[in-house]
Formats: C-alpha cells, structure tokens, sequence
C-alpha cells in the first residue's frame, strides 16, 4: 500500500501514531490486494470544508481487475481525535461499502448525480451566494468580508498599489511621449469586493499624476465588474469623488468576452484579487502512465437530513426538492427569506462531496479549457506519481479570454491562493468553505502555460507586503511589450536622462 504523508510540516508525530496502526489493522481486515490501494494523509486546515475525516475515493464505479483500486483519504488533524480502533472500523467500513462488498444500508441522501467537479451543485450554492449577498448579510447582520481568512485582503494593500501604479505611470508616459497614448485610458477590475481596492487604486493613480505633473485621471474609465448587483451596488459607494470616472458591469467570469468585447486590445491595465479561487474548477491525478480525474457528488448523511428537516419543518423526503428550489429561485421560495437563508446555511454546513476517480481514455484530445491550446497530456508529464492537481478549469477560461483585452502595452495583474509549483500539491490545496461560497488555491503552473501560448510573459511572484501572506501575483504582458527596468538599472537609466 501505498502511504502519502501531505500534512507533514502540520502534524506532530504524535498524530500518526493514532493513524498508522490504524491504516495497519484496517489494511489486515480487508481481503483486497494491499498492492492496488493508497493512503493519503492529509491535513484539511479549513474548519469548513467538503471533507468527512475518513473517505475512501474507489477507480471506478466497479472494481477492474487491474490498476488502482481505491484511495484512502484521511483528515489527521479530525483523525487524531479518534481512537486506533474507532478509525480502522471507519476504514474498513467506507473500503467495503465504496468497493461494493457489502451494501450501505445508510446511504446519505444525494444532491446531484456523479459529475465533474465544475458541474456540482456547490458551485450552484456558491453562485446564488453571491447573487443573494444582500439577504445572507441581513438575516447574519455581518459582512461576507469577515470571513476572509486572516479577515483582511492584500488587494487594498497601499505599498503594493504604489508600485504597481509606478509601473503604469511609465507605460502611460512612455505612450504619451511616442504619441500612442489613446484619448481613453480604461482600466478593468474583476471581483470589487467592498470597494476599497478600487478606491486605493484611484487615490495612488491621482497621487501619481499629481507627483509627476500628468493630467492623466480625468480620462481614466475605471470598470468594476461583477456578479453580484449587490457587491457592485456597495463597492461603487467607496468610490465617492470619482463616481465621473468609474463605470459598473454585471458580469460572468466564466465568460468575460461576453460582456466586455468592446475593449478587446484596449486595456491599460486590468486587476483581479482573489477571483480565480472562487471559480469552478475540475482535477487531474497521475497513476503510473495513466490519467484520471475525481467526479464528485454532493451529498448530506441521514443524521443532518434528520436534523435539518426538524429545525425547519421540512419532511425529509423533500429536503433536495426544496434545496433546488432555493438555489433556483432564492431564498424567498422557502416563504420567508430569512427562513429560506437559516435553511440555505444549514444545508451548505452539512453538505459534503462524496468521490470516485474515473480514466481519462484520451489526455492528448482534452483542452484544459476552450480557449486555451494547453491539452491534458502536457500537464501528465510535469506530475510525479500519484498527484493531484486542481485544472484551474474556468479560472483558465477566464484568465486566457481577459489576455485578449490587453492592449499591447497593457498589464493584467491577478493577487490570488496560486500554487507556484507543482510542488505545492503534497499538502492540501482545497476546495474549502466561506460562509456560503467557495475557497480554492489555483494551479499557476497552467496559467503561466496558457500565456506562454497566448503570447504573453507570466510571473507568479509571492506577496510580500504581508508577513505571513499566502497570496501569490501573478503579472501578464505581451511578450514583445516594453519591459520597464527595476531596481538599481531603472537608477541608472534616470540618472542618464
């Protein structure tokens, strides 16, 4: 059997001395060929998460005669708190009843059939939540931003935007002065958050013009663009004073052309903070010389259905009927939308994702995404043995369709979770839960590939104007773009003029 430790750096060896004689005494219990299962030993640090302690993920819906047979996946930082008994009979118990060898008498009720991640009905959760921010602050009567990790956001960050609007400054200029500067200098932000990001960017950029003697803000078009009405409707009340300048969209990340075809080649400068890890996303995992990918399937145990059907007097049989109704219609089909949102948080703390690994046939024939020329094949050869790595799905999408709005001077800058290297991937990347939306890192490594094909130059630089912070930047420009000097050559290049 294969053991994967990905909680080391978080576990203390204490910790695993309650999992492995587990693992051992399940393993002995199991009349299975040791040789075809894995373990993996992860440490799930979202409080809120998808994840049961103990999950056994089967190769297939029937067992083949050969390749991989299952994985076990384990939550040390739950597990510990089990004894080595308690957790071997939940090993033993999740093997059998996921390989067919005794049938689940207590089957969880399901929300979904088996689908790609992408397709789960979480992110039809997470999309209503967005769409119906304004009754989930109402009934909770707290903002969503408070439950950032940290409850703060590098994207309002004023040494970072000081930076970052120098580097503008220069490419504004440097157009002025070779006469290409257009009359309308649009800027695009995607996700605005409370409008604190949007407003420290146009205090640094007035402040940047002040200081070098431009004229530049008055013909500044500053888009915010976003899903939610509700989120745009506060973000665009921190903009006082340039309410003029600033233009708001309603917009679907997952197809931003859509919406925004009017500036393709037109963008100075475009900027996203934590957007793409929030965005559906599909997985890849590497056995040996094959690809496969985990479908998923939303699922709540028969103790929460019971639960949550007295709490809100709903009869168990017409939990999923009324779930659907809620994420169709809002919280205001449960009667009352204070009502409808208690029930709507009850299901999402209790909803988990039930999964299975099914083969990817052809990886050479899969595009990552519609608009990117990165296939499946080429992501397999950079993974060491059985890894799992997240596809970045319509993250990617949206990433390869903004690239198009560049002007050839233009600069997309996106703060993020990004995994750097593929690395990264030995500790636990995600999905976890937010109030009622979605966290998930996002693998840089593709997006530096799709920009490569697209044209551009990516950097994936951590952010370093936080200790501590897990934010990455990721930088795109045309690869044939002017690139401005840093540091002591910049110097140089100012004292010679």
């Amino acid at each position: 059997m294969l053991i994967q430790l990905n909680c080391v750096g978080r576990a203390e060896p204490a910790d695993l001395a309650v999992i492995a004689p587990a693992i051992a005494e399940a393993a002995a219990a199991v009349d299975l060929d040791h040789a075809r299962l894995a373990a993996v030993l992860d440490w799930v640090q979202y409080r809120k998460n998808f994840r049961a302690p103990v999950m056994v993920r089967p190769f297939g819906a029937e067992p083949a005669e050969t390749g991989p047979l299952a994985e076990i996946a384990i939550d040390v930082r739950r597990a510990r708190e089990m004894t080595p008994e308690r957790l071997a009979t939940d090993i033993v118990d999740r093997l059998s009843k996921a390989l067919g060898i005794v049938p689940d008498v207590h089957e969880c009720i399901h929300l979904e059939d088996w689908v790609r991640p992408s397709k789960s009905v979480v992110w039809s959760f997470n999309r209503s939540y967005w769409r119906h921010l304004a009754s989930w602050d109402e009934t909770f009567q707290r903002d969503y931003a408070a439950a950032l990790p940290g409850g703060v956001s590098d994207g309002t960050n004023p040494e970072f935007w000081a930076e970052q609007i120098e580097a503008l400054m220069d490419t504004l200029v440097r157009l002025d002065e070779w006469s290409e500067l257009p009359d309308e200098i649009p800027v695009l932000e995607l996700g605005v958050g409370d409008g604190h990001q949007a407003r420290t960017w146009m205090d640094t950029f007035a402040a940047a013009c002040e200081r070098r003697g431009r004229d530049y803000l008055p013909r500044v078009r500053y888009l915010m663009a976003d899903y939610s009405p509700h989120v745009l409707d506060r973000a665009r009340q921190a903009l006082k004073g340039y309410d003029h300048l600033v233009d708001c969209l309603e917009l679907d990340f997952r197809n931003p052309l859509h919406g925004l075809e009017h500036l393709r080649g037109k963008l100075l400068f475009a900027h996203a903070c934590n957007l793409y890890d929030n965005l559906p996303t599909d997985e890849l995992m590497r056995v040996g010389d094959r690809a496969y990918e985990p479908l998923v399937r939303a699922s709540i145990t028969p103790g929460e259905v019971a639960t949550i059907a007295q709490a809100h007097g709903i009869a168990e049989g017409e939990i999923v009927s009324a779930v659907q109704r809620v994420l169709r219609e809002g919280p205001s089909a449960h009667g009352d939308t204070p009502a409808g949102v208690r029930f709507w948080a009850d299901v999402w703390e209790a909803v988990h994702l039930e999964e299975m690994y099914v083969e990817v046939p052809a990886p050479s024939a899969m595009r990552v995404a519609p608009s990117a020329d990165v296939h499946l094949d080429e992501l397999l050869d950079g993974m060491p043995e059985w890894t799992r790595v997240h596809m970045s799905t319509t993250a990617v999408e949206s990433f390869a369709q903004t690239l198009q709005l560049l002007h050839h001077e233009g600069t997309l800058v996106a703060q993020d979770i990004f995994v750097r290297d593929v690395g990264e991937y030995a500790a636990f990347r995600g999905p976890g839960k937010l109030e009622g939306s979605i966290l998930n890192w996002v693998n840089g490594p593709i997006f530096a590939l799709v920009g490569e094909r697209s044209g551009f130059r990516v950097s994936l630089k951590p952010f370093t104007q936080r200790a501590g912070s897990n934010t990455v930047v990721l930088t795109a420009r045309h690869r044939d773009a002017y690139v401005r000097p840093v540091g002591r050559e910049r110097a140089e290049l100012v004292g010679a003029r």
